[in-house]
């Protein structure tokens, strides 16, 4: 177990590339985990309208993410920048989150999925790129990569455990648990103004 930890003290640029990594990914984990109820219940859509509907969301914001992430990598390339770019993404992500936590229909469902798309295709456009800058270790790059993904796939297994007592504590308010993942977004963005080693 110890061959894949890595020291947040020797690699405090990779550790807080961890972090702002795990909570944008435990943001979009509460979202596509527990939309359904969510528009059913604050949306108003009908049982047989949902999977109609997260369709829609879905593509929506995936025509956005690619169109943002063709424009936002060749731009961070250019520029030599990664930071601004992360920072901007995460931020832009938790933005979409309040516009979802705020909707009452399908038009405001939609539109905080095209805004997520465009803090995501950023994200993804820029994110590994930073990552690669900080990787504490050259030769164990595979490894520490490794690592990272824990940061992806980690998410997926909480959120669906701390969504209820989120949930609980909010009086089943699906508002505030996506209030709550907007913040997470926000946090993740924060995350990264410490890094040091990447423009």
């Amino acid at each position: 177990m110890g061959t894949f930890y890595v020291n947040p003290r020797r690699s405090p640029d990779f550790a807080w590339v961890f972090a702002s990594r795990f909570l944008l990914v435990i943001a979009y984990a509460f979202l596509v985990t527990y939309q359904a109820y969510y528009l059913l219940t604050q949306v108003g859509s009908g049982e047989d309208d949902v999977a109609h509907t997260i369709f829609l969301g879905t593509l929506t914001q995936s025509v956005t993410l690619v169109a943002t992430a063709l424009v936002t990598g060749k731009l961070s390339d250019h520029t030599g920048r990664r930071k601004i770019f992360v920072l901007a993404a995460a931020l832009v992500y938790g933005l979409a989150l309040f516009v979802v936590a705020s909707a009452d229909d399908i038009r405001g469902y939609l539109a905080g999925m095209a805004l997520g798309g465009l803090g995501f295709g950023m994200y993804m456009a820029v994110d590994l790129a930073l990552v690669v800058d900080v990787l504490p270790d050259p030769d164990q790059a595979a490894k520490d990569l490794g690592v990272l993904n824990i940061a992806g796939a980690l998410p997926f297994s909480l959120a669906p455990a701390l969504a209820p007592a989120i949930l609980g504590l909010g009086g089943g308010s699906y508002r505030v648990l996506f209030t709550v993942a907007g913040a997470c977004a926000i946090l993740g963005a924060a995350c990264i103004v410490p890094v040091r080693g990447v423009r």
